[in-house]
């Protein structure tokens, strides 16, 4: 069976009518790819003129980040190779590549010490790999092989990591490159070991996923999914650190040969070290720390699903900080966790959305410290729903 027996009449005939407006324009790379006007026909519900104008800021986007030749011409930067952690693990068992994502990487270091060129590049050199692996798949097995699997491993992701707003940013441009150039491409999304930590990132994150993606996620906690994943990986091929029998030479169920988990990024990698600028930001404001000590902040959201945003620098050491919510007359509940922040490397900035209204009070704890106060430098502020 090869692709587009079962396409209606209808669907044909949209499909020649892509192509006959667009044909001159796609490069010999794109013609490779027989799903191509199907594809951007799907993702735009068929509509012709809508399908037209997303595939052709696609082919203005190929061009911009060189795509056609990414696989043979693009040398991504070590530290990306080493430490950001993303990886192909193999197939499923109907050929479709597996992209295994350990969020509990480093964005600090890796934004610290990639440009953001590499960091957009690299995420499309994984999807190229990937989309070339079902070309290899589609010959072996005599049958078109389209799709691909992710899986999210959310396990050891901490409170920094999940409301990095840099590292926020970098997901949210990740999910728009993909909507917009790699549609029709997810078969099923695995997100593992989901925990509090999940509960802050993800909401932001959604905002941005269209429907087609956000049906086809599966969000587990740590139970029951290792199950679900040896329904569809043969268990010879799915690392054992996921559930299957796969391990490296010498045992190693973590596959460390061949999966990159997530690391620190040493620091000699950084680019540059943090000038401490944002006190000299108009606007910014100053707050002092004693030592045995704390200040807060308060904010009143006033529209459900607002969200608060977070900019701040220590001029010295660390500090803790942590957000809070009050109902009216009710008691103060944690929402984040108070956490001990290091602005060494660039000022800590993060968001969390906000889905009830309230008062939400922003706490900078000094109480630890028995001899020195900090200077503290920050902006913050509340947001609308839809201004993010």
């Amino acid at each position: 069976m090869s692709f587009g027996d079962d396409l209606t009449a209808e669907e044909k005939a949209a499909i020649e009518e892509l192509k006959r407006r667009t044909i001159n324009d796609i490069t010999p790379k794109m013609r490779e790819d027989e799903t191509l006007y199907y594809r951007f026909l799907k993702a735009r519900d068929f509509n012709i003129q809508n399908s037209e104008d997303m595939l052709r800021r696609h082919i203005a986007w190929r061009k911009e980040f060189q795509v056609d030749t990414i696989l043979t011409d693009y040398k991504p930067p070590e530290v990306l190779v080493k430490y950001l952690p993303t990886s192909l693990i193999g197939c499923d068992k109907e050929g479709s590549p597996l992209i295994y994502n350990d969020m509990a990487g480093d964005p600090k270091g890796l934004i610290g010490s990639a440009k953001k060129i590499d960091l957009i590049k690299y995420f499309i050199l994984i999807q190229e790999k990937a989309i070339a692996v079902m070309k290899e798949q589609s010959v072996k097995r005599g049958k078109p092989v389209n799709t691909m699997v992710q899986i999210y491993n959310y396990g050891n992701m901490s409170f920094a990591k999940a409301t990095n707003k840099k590292s926020m940013e970098m997901a949210k441009l990740g999910i728009d490159i993909f909507q917009d150039n790699y549609p029709e491409r997810l078969k099923v999304v695995f997100d593992i070991n989901t925990s509090f930590y999940f509960t802050l990132f993800f909401p932001v994150i959604k905002v941005v996923l269209a429907p087609a993606v956000y049906n086809k996620i599966h969000f587990y906690g740590t139970e029951k999914w290792k199950d679900d994943l040896l329904e569809i990986v043969d268990a010879d091929v799915l690392p054992a650190f996921l559930g299957g029998n796969r391990t490296d030479p010498d045992g190693d169920p973590m596959c460390n040969s061949f999966v990159t988990h997530a690391k620190t990024v040493p620091e000699s990698y950084y680019l540059k070290k943090s000038e401490k600028i944002l006190c000299q930001i108009p606007g910014v404001r100053k707050m002092t720390v004693t030592r045995f000590s704390k200040e807060t902040l308060t904010f009143e959201v006033k529209e459900a699903n607002s969200f608060l945003e977070w900019e701040f620098e220590t001029k010295s050491k660390d500090i803790g900080f942590g957000v809070y919510f009050k109902e009216t007359d009710s008691k103060i509940i944690e929402v984040i966790p108070k956490q001990r922040i290091d602005t060494y490397y660039g000022p800590e900035t993060g968001v969390y959305k906000c889905e009830k209204p309230g008062t939400y009070i922003v706490a900078f704890d000094n109480s630890y410290s028995w001899i020195y106060q900090k200077e503290i430098y920050y902006r913050m502020r509340v947001i609308g729903p839809n201004s993010i």
